[in-house]
């Protein structure tokens, strides 16, 4: 874990430093003099003194506005994270109920409805579906606000209100790996010969697979759960910027089109971080749990 981060930050910081491009012509134009675009330039740190300004949370200042880019950072997660817990729950919502449905009726309409909403999920650009749901349910309907976001402190209703398209789309998105892994998993228990002895005593079909196959699949789909949960977290951009969301992919987007570097850089390496992080964490649960069966 420690190695990988090490590598991420050498590409973050090979990105800053040899990129082309400047800020200082971004923001001042073309037809500028060449001293007056080397006003704004500031002298690049080596590596090992930008490593350890990071180890001590020093990303410097932004580009734009000065801000101090950990403060900017950590104001911005809330509303990332209340999204991503959002989506998190829609998403299992979706894969469980049509999961349960494709395989309690097994016919060609629960079949068709699995593969071509699992399908859908993995295939249509988040962009469009939130598009498509402001269309509908805003602009048709008027039932849900089109944009802006609300603190959950000021008024937990208008925070949900304003979160609702947004988490029910990246919820959608994100279900379709959760979908296939769910079912592939429960047709691999439903064909153990415990759940034959089951259904022999005479257990239904639901209890059957809600109890005893749910159960032993738990693990496996808290593992996945929690990765999706960090993948929804560091993967939001998109949907940020059209609802107009202020969290950490706003930023992000923000941070591209201004070449803001030292805060991408941030973004970046608190995503990597996030990552490794939950992957150590699950592997540590899983390793205890195969220790515990041996």
């Amino acid at each position: 874990m420690i190695l990988t981060l090490v590598g991420v930050s050498l590409v973050v910081y090979v990105a800053i430093t040899f990129l082309p491009g400047s800020r200082a012509q971004l923001i001042m134009g073309d037809g500028v003099a060449e001293s007056s675009y080397q006003s704004l330039h500031t002298q690049e740190t080596g590596y090992f003194e930008w490593l350890w300004r990071i180890l001590h949370l020093d990303f410097g200042r932004s580009s734009f506005g000065g801000q101090d880019v950990a403060s900017l950072v950590a104001g911005r997660i809330p509303a990332s994270l209340q999204l991503a817990l959002l989506s998190l729950i829609v998403a299992l919502a979706i894969s469980t109920c049509v999961v349960g449905l494709s395989l309690l009726h097994r016919n060609a309409f629960t079949t068709f409805l699995f593969e071509g909403l699992s399908l859908a999920s993995l295939s249509l650009p988040s962009f469009i579906v939130a598009l498509s749901m402001i269309l509908v349910f805003s602009v048709s309907l008027g039932l849900l606000p089109s944009g802006g976001y609300v603190r959950f402190t000021q008024s937990p209703m208008d925070c949900i209100a304003s979160l609702a398209m947004p988490a029910v789309c990246l919820g959608f998105i994100h279900s379709g790996l959760l979908m296939r892994m769910m079912h592939s998993s429960l047709e691999r228990e439903l064909r153990r010969s415990y759940v034959t002895l089951a259904r022999a005593k005479g257990l239904g079909e639901g209890r059957v697979m809600g109890i005893h196959a749910g159960v032993n699949i738990l693990g496996e789909m808290t593992t996945l759960s929690a990765q999706s949960l960090v993948i929804i977290f560091s993967s939001s951009a998109a949907l940020e910027y059209v609802f107009s969301i202020p969290g950490l992919g706003a930023l992000a987007v923000t941070a591209i089109a201004r070449r803001d570097m030292p805060t991408l850089a941030a973004i970046v390496m608190l995503a990597a971080f996030l990552s490794l992080v939950t992957s150590f964490i699950c592997d540590c649960v899983n390793e205890a749990g195969r220790g515990g069966e041996t």
